[in-house]
This record gives C-alpha cells, structure tokens and sequence, in this order.
C-alpha cells in the first residue's frame, strides 16, 4: 500500500490548489505533445495520486470534486447531442448505430464472460465499448468537412449508442449483481419509463412556463442546476445509476433551451473548466500504471483495446459498403467512431463501484482510453483533409452579422439584449446596443437618467455586446448615423405596442428610422424572456412581400427558429406558398418547420392561431403604402389583442 499522502495536503486549499494546477498545466503541456488534453489530465492525476508521487488522497474534496464532474460529464453528453441532425440522417445514422454498437457488445460480452464475469458484468462490459466519444470532431469543424454525410451519420450513431449504454447500464446497475426476476425488471423498466417521461416530456414544458416567472441569469443557472441533481437523486432513488437521470436531464434541457443560451454557455463552462477535468484527474489517481506492466490490466486492457479496434471497424466498412462511400470516408468513420472515453470512463467506474468489475477492468480501460485518444485524432486529421465538400448552397447575407440595437426604455431592454444577442452570436456575429441622449437647443443633455439606467442595467452585466452611446439633437437621426459609422446588417428597435392618435403604424422615431434607413430593420415587442417562447409563427399576408426577397425572409425566419431552438411555422399567402417551400428545401437546414396556406388575410384569421408563448414574426418589403395595404393595422392589433411577442421585419427594396 502507497504511504498516506502529505498532511499538508488534507487541507482544502492546498488540495483545491494541486487540483487546479494539474488542470491548468497538464492539457497545456499535453497539447504542445500533439496528444488530447484528456490524456494529460489523467496523467497529471495519476503522477498526484496514491501510485504516484503520493500528494493528495482520493477521499473527500477530490471525491466530491469527482462525482459532480462524472454527472456534469453525462449532463453535457445529453446536452451537446444534435438531435436535428440525427433526424436528418436518421434511417442511415440508426443502421450505422446498431451495427457500432451491437458488434463491440458482443466483442466485449465474450471477453466478459472468458475472463468469469457474470452475465451481467459481462454485458456491462460489452456495452462500455460500444459507445464512442467525437473527440476528434472539433478537427473535421476546423477542416470544414462536418456538412459530409458519413460525418452526420457517425455523429447520428452517436446518439443511439449513448442512449443505448445508459440503458443496458440501467438495466444491469438497477437489479442487484445483474441478477433477477422477471418481477424485478419489470418493476425498474416501469419506474425508468415514469423517470424518462417526467424528464423528457414533463420537464420541458414545465420548464418553459417557469421561465416566464425567473428573472435573471443566475437565477435560470441555479435552476437548471437544481434539476439536474433532483433527476440524478431521483434515478438513484429507483434503483438505477445517478448518471442515467443527467444524461436525461441534458436531452431534456436540449431541447428546452436556445443551443446558444447564456445559461448553456454558463452550464458547459462550469462543467468544462472545473468538475468534469476534476472527474479525469480522479480517475487518473485511482489507475494503477505499475498494472500495465505485465499481469491481468495488461491483458484486459490490450483485449478491450483490440476490440475496441477491430470492431468499430468492422462496423464502419459494412456501413461504408452499403451506403458506398469511398475510402477516405470510411477510414474517417472509423476515426471519429473509435475514440472510447465519455461514456465508457463512467460505465466502468461504476461497474467496478457495483461489485461487477475487479480493478484491474478499470485500469485496463485507462490503457484503452489513452491509445484510442491517440489514434482518433490522427486518423481523422489524416483521412478528413482528403473528404470533399459538398456544394454550398448561396445563401442570402447573414441578416444578424452586424446588428444595432437602439434601447431607450431600461424597463424592456433585457428580452430584447437576449433575443438579440442570441441571434448574432448564433451565426458568428456581433451585436451593438445603442442609446441616444438627446441634445436640445440650449445645449442641454436630456435622457442621461435613462442612459444610465441601461448602462447599469442586468442585462448588460452578463451580455459581451459592444456599447454605443451618442448624444444627438434627433434619436432617429442618431441611430441611422450609428447604423452607416457601424456598418450595420440589421437595425433593431423595441415597440410598445400602444400607438397613441398622434401616432403612425409605430410611431414618429420608428417612422424615421423605417422608411429613411437603407438597412434592414426589425422591430420588436418582446413580451416573454427568450427561454418560454416554444414556437415562430411567420405569417406572410398577401402582397406584403416582393418576391425576389422570399429567400432572405426565410433564411432569418429559420435562423431565428433555430436559434431559439423551437419550431417554425409558416403561415403564407397562396401566392408565396411555393416560393417558400423551395426555399427552404434550398437551405437545408435540420430544423422542424412546417409550411401551411393561410386560410384568408386579416386579424381575424391569425389572432386564433397565435399563442402567447409564440414569437410571431411580419415581413414586409418596399414603401410606406405596400405596407400599409398588405400589413395595415395588423401589428397593432395583434399586440392589442394577443399577449405573444411580435418582430417585424422591413427590407429596403
């Protein structure tokens, strides 16, 4: 037995320390090697730990530290899943799935029950090397190739092999030793339905309405936090493994929130930068690496190793076969796919917890994991360079690359900053917030109170936006002098929705600023926080739009959908129907929409389509009077009449 660790280092800052240090440097250095930074952190944890220079235990802070990371790690792998490209490629991802999953679980159920393990350790082991973890993805984003088919259908298969390891890990961690009665399964496989769906359907549609009522980031941060740790308390509390009910928990936030939420964006960092390096530097310290030399860890881990290898393999060349994709693809398959570590790390840790596994699986799974992260990244940046991509459809200019927000009221700021900036960060872009102070005849500053309460506003304290303030004796004129000096894309402007009789359409700054800008612009009357909206309703009236600017109306429609993470829906004159079918089957994008014909123009007709979570969406393009004609009074009345938030959309023609 190693001698007990420093008593310096029973302290929690000195442990807090060690920890945060081997985090900082370790995939540093490992990254000047050309090796994954995974591979430095599990170092790093083992030259810390008991078999190595002996510096900290593995009780206590670390443990605590490790467990969190292990949840946060199946949160993220349910999190980060696309679910719309799997729908994509579903039918050929699925095939590829079962064909990468079931081949490793035979493989591994065979080693399983040669080296004595029972039927369930055996299975358990099987299903540990039929998940694969996209290590090697953020390269194929780097070389541009991640549009290529055989890179949807393995990130397709992902999903199905994720889901299909937690279950078997379900099933086998949830009866006692892999043994039991038809009785007992029955009793978990009933208890896991009730868990899924409370997480998977009830949980989204509870959450969309509790996000109506919470007020600030932290606030929203806290909360998705708070649901996690009760489904994974939940999942244990049945009888299953707490990792199942975050894996669970992160598909149901995913398709709950924005892909770009701030909260997400805060969740990952958290997870990213301290519990899930904290989980790996654990497993790290409980490797044993004196076991590779010779003896039964060796052994196992050259098996899972070989396995791992042959028939990942074998499953993207059958694929590779039947779908009759080239050379390079398939050696890019079976690159991406081989990689073992987000999912296996845990199932074998807690296989070895469950009495299923003696250590030396575990230790032999560490030498799995680091040669297959070896030799992931390097096949897929060898054989990805070589994969051609497919043409790219011209798509309109990107509406949200350079947008100019004008705020004035600090009281319906906040929405409109989130919706915003949800949008430009989306597609690579940058959001500018402005607030004119206005000047009068005698030199005075009016507005300085409203300045700097948006200043000083929350919004702004969490939002990586660039701050414009002028000072002009005419807002109008201010904003579009700010929208030619920015070089804007897009001018968005808030609206009340209550015209007074002295009033226009929206009113005398929004008239300015409409018919006078040579830009795009958008008006918007954000009634719910961007986390409650569920669905876009576009509504395209008769003559409302000049036919040669359907697509960019539908390029943002669906950037907007998308981005929320929501459905679209289009409801479109018989004139624009076809149109907008093409177009969007142009753009290929993996989102849902539907296109449907409106029925008849008017208020009427769309008041009784629209609910108050939606985000209804105008477009309109050329004079004052096509608006008036096509439009007319139709935005003042929904806000009248309905409580959904509104955004109109005018095109300078």
């Amino acid at each position: 037995m190693p001698e007990q660790p420093l008593a310096l280092l029973h302290e929690p800052l000195p442990v807090f320390l060690t920890i945060m240090g081997v985090i900082l440097i370790a995939p540093l250095l490992s990254t000047r090697l050309r090796l994954p930074g995974i591979v430095g952190l599990v170092v790093g944890g083992i030259l810390i730990g008991p078999f190595g220079f002996n510096l900290l235990e593995t009780e206590g802070i670390v443990e605590l530290f490790s467990i969190i990371g292990l949840i946060y790690l199946m949160f993220n792998a349910g999190l980060e899943i696309d679910l719309a490209q799997f729908n994509r490629v579903r039918n050929r991802a699925i095939l590829f799935g079962v064909l990468t999953f079931t081949i490793p679980l035979i493989g591994g159920t065979l080693l399983g029950r040669w080296l004595g393990f029972t039927w369930g350790g055996a299975i358990l082991l099987g299903s540990a090397l039929s998940s694969h973890t996209l290590i090697a993805f953020p390269i194929l984003t780097r070389l541009g190739v991640v549009n290529n088919e055989t890179v949807s259908v393995t990130v397709g298969a992902t999903v199905f092999t994720d889901i299909s390891a937690f279950l078997v890990l379900a099933v086998i961690t949830g009866v006692s030793g892999g043994d039991a009665d038809i009785g007992e399964f029955l009793t978990l496989f009933a208890l896991m339905g009730a868990l899924a769906v409370g997480i998977l359907v009830i949980l989204p549609r509870v959450g969309k309405k509790l996000f109506e009522y919470l007020r600030g980031r932290d606030v929203e941060f806290q909360y998705v936090l708070f649901i996690l740790f009760v489904a994974a308390l939940l999942a244990e509390m049945i009888g299953v493994h707490a990792v199942v009910g975050a894996f669970l928990t992160g598909l149901a936030i995913n398709s709950m929130l924005p892909r770009h939420s701030q909260v997400i964006g805060r969740i990952l960092f958290v997870g990213e930068a301290l519990f899930i390096p904290s989980f790996l530097v654990y497993s790290g310290m409980i490797t044993d690496p004196g076991a590779f030399i010779g003896g039964e860890a060796l052994m196992i881990g050259l098996a899972m190793t070989i396995i791992a290898y042959v028939a990942k393999f074998a499953a993207a060349a059958i694929t590779t076969r039947l779908f009759h994709y080239n050379r390079d693809e398939l050696w890019t398959m079976w690159g991406l796919s081989q990689c073992q570590a987000a999912v296996t790390l845990p199932t074998i840790l807690v296989g070895v917890e469950a009495g299923l596994f003696p250590l030396s699986v575990f230790n032999g799974t560490m030498l799995m994991i680091l040669a297959t992260s070896i030799t992931s990244p390097l096949l897929v940046q060898r054989f990805g360079q070589r994969l051609r991509t497919p043409q790219v459809v011209s798509l309109p200019q990107n509406l949200f690359e350079r947008v100019l927000l004008a705020i004035s009221n600090p009281e319906t700021q906040d929405h409109m900053i989130a919706l915003m900036q949800l949008l430009s960060e989306s597609k690579g872009g940058k959001l500018a917030v402005l607030n004119v102070a206005l000047a009068n005849r005698a030199g005075a500053i009016e507005g300085l109170d409203d300045q700097d309460q948006v200043v000083n506003a929350e919004a702004f304290r969490h939002s990586e936006v660039t701050r414009i303030e002028r000072i002009d004796d005419s807002l109008s004129r201010g904003i579009l002098y700010t929208a030619t000096e920015q070089n804007a894309t897009l001018i968005a402007l808030g609206w009340r929705g209550k015209p007074t009789l002295a009033q226009n359409i929206f009113g005398t700054v929004l008239d300015d600023v409409l018919w006078n800008s040579r830009t795009p612009v958008m008006v918007l009357r954000i009634t719910h926080p961007i986390n409650a909206l569920e669905r876009v309703l576009m509504i395209m009236e008769p003559n409302s739009t000049a036919m040669n600017f359907i697509d960019e109306m539908a390029d943002a429609a669906i950037i907007v959908a998308d981005s929320l993470n929501v459905p679209l829906v289009v409801l479109s004159a018989k004139e624009y129907y076809a149109e907008v079918c093409d177009c969007l089957e142009r753009l290929k994008m993996d989102h849902p929409y539907t296109v449907n014909v409106l029925d008849a123009p008017g208020i009427g007709v769309i008041e009784n389509k629209i609910a108050a979570s939606d985000l209804v969406l105008l477009s309109t393009t050329g004079t004052r009077q096509r608006f008036q004609s096509s439009l007319g009074k139709i935005p003042e009345e929904l806000a009248h009449r309905t409580g959904a938030s509104l955004a109109i959309i005018h095109y300078q023609s």
